[in-house]
């Protein structure tokens, strides 16, 4: 097989890949508006979406997460690359330009629209179930961003600059994010999280977070 006939099947079989995630999530949010979120079965999103039981679970592992159309495999490992090494070039940018970069770029591949924003918070506030969901998968991303904070600045695990780095970005991106899906708004999400990290680091006065030298002087 050549190599673009393998790019091609590549490119194939991602985009069913992401006709199959679209319809699950579809049917998932579908099913919740009509009946709430205990009143369906995964079976009854499996015959909607028209998959098996089986491949449902390879997309998400609750109903939950189809609803909010989160997925369960992580950040993604080149963006993860990327913010732990730095540039192809060996340029490797402060922690904060590098921050800005990997939520940027996160923000950019969630690939939602404004109808389903609005439709997703409309049934966060009809299902408080999955306020909890929410949390705990915020939980499990919150302790990964933390982990690779402390492995890019060489910093102890539970280092209290480590989680603090990972607060302050995640309450930067959420309010992104409202900002982004606001009708007035016709910026990209990367500037507007850009223009609210620059905010904040002229409001301390400071142009990146401290690095420290060793883990020694971290601890």
């Amino acid at each position: 097989m050549t190599d673009s006939a393998i790019t091609a099947e590549g490119g194939l079989r991602e985009q069913k890949r992401t006709r199959t995630r679209a319809a699950i999530v579809a049917a998932a949010r579908s099913l919740t508006l009509e009946h709430g979120l205990g009143g369906f079965t995964i079976e009854q999103v499996c015959a909607q979406a028209d998959i098996s039981r089986r491949t449902f679970f390879n997309y998400f592992p609750t109903k939950e997460d189809a609803v909010l159309a989160y997925p369960d495999d992580g950040l993604p490992r080149d963006l993860v690359d990327q913010f732990l090494r730095g540039a192809p070039d060996g340029h490797r940018p402060p922690l904060l330009d590098a921050l800005s970069t990997l939520f940027g770029e996160l923000g950019d591949r969630l690939a939602i629209s404004g109808e389903e924003y609005l439709a997703v918070s409309d049934l966060i506030r009809k299902e408080p179930h999955l306020i909890a969901r929410i949390f705990t998968k915020a939980e499990v991303q919150q302790e990964e961003m933390t982990g690779l904070i402390a492995q890019r600045e060489g910093l102890e695990p539970d280092d209290r600059r480590a989680r603090l780095a990972t607060f302050l970005m995640g309450g930067l991106a959420r309010r992104s994010v409202d900002e982004f899906f606001s009708l007035e708004n016709a910026a990209p999400y990367r500037d507007i999280l850009r223009q609210n990290i620059a905010a904040l680091a002229a409001l301390f006065d400071i142009p990146a977070l401290p690095s420290p030298t060793s883990r020694k002087d971290a601890s």
